[in-house]
């Protein structure tokens, strides 16, 4: 039996702020693929409705959610410097809350991460680091066009052990 649900994907608003806090502790807790741990985000309500705001602003960022049946399923994000020398570099986040992982939903999001930075006319260049071990994203990104640029050796640290990252990018336009 398949059931079937409402997906909407939206950009981030400064009231989803609380909602996007408890997502991304939640998360934290559901992987050690990410840097974010047990201890959660560091961010205030007011400081993430602020950073909401901020990049809705920006040409070269970009925060959408995921939203299943209006259940926060997942998040991408790209964060961009404003510096004139490095805003077309976009720097990828994304994730995808445990029980909807492997149904496609972190390709639809980069799907649409991929095509908001073909047509910012700003972004040229999309990156992203990602745990060796991560066999399921390595090979999506490396799908919807990433190449593997380098290894940062013991770049996160893992159950007392250390564990390599990739350097991923893509090039747009």
């Amino acid at each position: 039996m398949v059931i079937e649900q409402e997906l909407l994907i939206r950009e981030a608003e400064p009231e989803d702020a609380v909602r996007l806090i408890e997502f991304l502790n939640q998360v934290g807790t559901e992987t050690d693929f990410m840097t974010l741990d047990e201890e959660g985000i560091t961010l205030s309500v007011s400081e993430m409705e602020y950073f909401i705001h901020r990049q809705a602003l920006s040409d070269n960022q970009l925060y959408l959610l995921a939203l299943l049946d209006d259940e926060l399923a997942g998040v991408l994000s790209i964060t961009a410097d404003q510096h004139r020398r490095v805003r077309h570099i976009g720097e990828l986040f994304i994730v995808i809350k445990k029980a909807y992982h492997n149904q496609g939903l972190g390709g639809v999001l980069l799907e649409e991460g991929i095509e908001w930075a073909e047509t910012s006319q700003t972004i040229r260049r999309l990156q992203l680091t990602v745990q060796k071990r991560n066999q399921a994203a390595l090979h999506l990104y490396l799908e919807m066009g990433f190449v593997l640029e380098g290894v940062q050796e013991r770049g996160a640290y893992i159950e007392d052990k250390f564990v390599d990252v990739y350097f991923m990018g893509k090039l747009i336009g």
